[in-house]
């Protein structure tokens, strides 16, 4: 029964447009994840172009979902859901270019900081893979585990976050505007994976009334 629901659901052609469309943002979220660790772990200011092209990238990809979704895809009764997700994708990509582009500020993270940083880049680069995997149980498996797995990374950052606000205070900026820039990108790499859980949470609420 449950997979007849599913196929009514998801088996339209609109619908599988979607849902593809869907994948293709998560697929530049993983990328762009993948483009911050090389930020964070070797300063390369030369990917920074690559993340802001991929954001580029999702607004056009939601604005088509956002079409398609207008113009009668799926029940009425998921339509809001559904946009609901492609927006908490597009946040994420904001972000995460939002990130990059106050590497070019801050131009170098200092030595005491990198490595927490370049923890928290890896668990959120593992967290957008969950977050595929999240997407594709919607209509391949249980979402439980993985749902379980992206929290206890989430928790993992938090973890983290409370060691990096303990050196902040150590670490010396020559100007206000400096430390004022470091500060927003220290904010927004943490943010990432509250994103991440946001729009796995939403998986979850769409799982749930699919069913």
């Amino acid at each position: 029964m449950i997979d007849r629901i599913k196929k009514f659901v998801l088996g339209g052609e609109k619908e599988r447009e979607v849902v593809n469309m869907m994948r293709d943002q998560i697929g530049l979220i993983i990328d762009t994840c993948e483009l911050m660790k090389m930020i964070v772990e070797q300063n390369d200011e030369a990917v920074v172009g690559d993340v802001c092209e991929a954001e580029k990238m999702g607004d056009a990809i939601r604005r088509d979902i956002m079409v398609k979704i207008h113009s009668g895809a799926f029940i009425p009764a998921l339509r809001s859901d559904f946009c609901s997700l492609a927006e908490e994708l597009d946040e994420i990509l904001d972000e995460l270019e939002d990130i990059a582009m106050l590497f070019l500020s801050i131009k170098y993270i200092p030595d005491e900081l990198r490595s927490d940083f370049v923890r928290v880049a890896e668990i959120n680069s593992r967290m957008s893979y969950d977050l595929l995997k999240a997407f594709n149980a919607l209509e391949e498996g249980d979402l439980s585990d993985i749902l379980l797995k992206i929290k206890i990374s989430e928790e993992e950052v938090d973890s983290i976050k409370g060691r990096i606000y303990q050196k902040l205070p150590q670490t010396k900026f020559e100007s206000y505007a400096e430390w004022y820039f470091f500060i927003k990108f220290v904010e927004k790499l943490l943010n990432v994976s509250d994103l991440i859980e946001d729009a796995a949470d939403t998986i979850q609420i769409l799982s749930v009334s699919i069913r």
